[in-house]
């Protein structure tokens, strides 16, 4: 049997590991077991996120604002950038509801008035209807939505 990591050399070593109560057992060469056992903690996030997702269905997703794929990011365990949540959103939602028990952040957050939390939420709001109108190709909606956002924004944010 061939190492589950680099697919190269015979495998040699079985590894367990137990995260949440799910097991995934690995068959890796000798070479592939040294990166765990030196701490390569990148090396070994991207291996068990690999095997845990191994399981599920194979997507052929792609970032369409960095062109990642979602195969890369099982190979090394890292987002190209952060539109890679929303493309990638049906199969990292499991992956960090077991590894972090939610998908919602609930730690401490900047201060931010309420005013200011529900004009970034309707911003928010503006930005997806906007993203909708252009895929249906109504242009002049998605012209008007723009030229509100655009006047929703501090020239602060414009500059930036």
């Amino acid at each position: 049997m061939l190492c589950e990591e680099c697919g190269k050399n015979q495998a040699e070593v079985m590894m367990t590991t137990v995260i949440n109560g799910e097991s995934i057992t690995r068959h890796l060469c000798r070479e592939c077991l040294k990166k765990y056992e030196s701490g390569d903690l990148q090396a070994v996030l991207a291996a068990v996120l690999s095997a845990m997702t191994a399981k599920n269905q194979t997507s052929d997703a792609v970032c369409p604002h960095c062109g990642q794929t979602y195969a890369a990011f099982q190979k090394t365990g890292m987002l190209g950038c952060a539109g890679c949540y929303q493309a990638f959103r049906k199969e990292l939602t499991p992956l960090i509801t077991r590894m972090q028990g939610r998908t919602q952040h609930a730690g401490r957050r900047p201060p931010v008035s309420e005013e200011e939390q529900a004009r970034q939420t309707l911003m928010e709001d503006l930005r997806a209807r906007m993203e909708a109108a252009v895929a249906e190709e109504n242009f002049e909606e998605a012209a008007r939505l723009r030229d509100e956002l655009r006047a929703m924004t501090p020239a602060k944010e414009a500059q930036e």
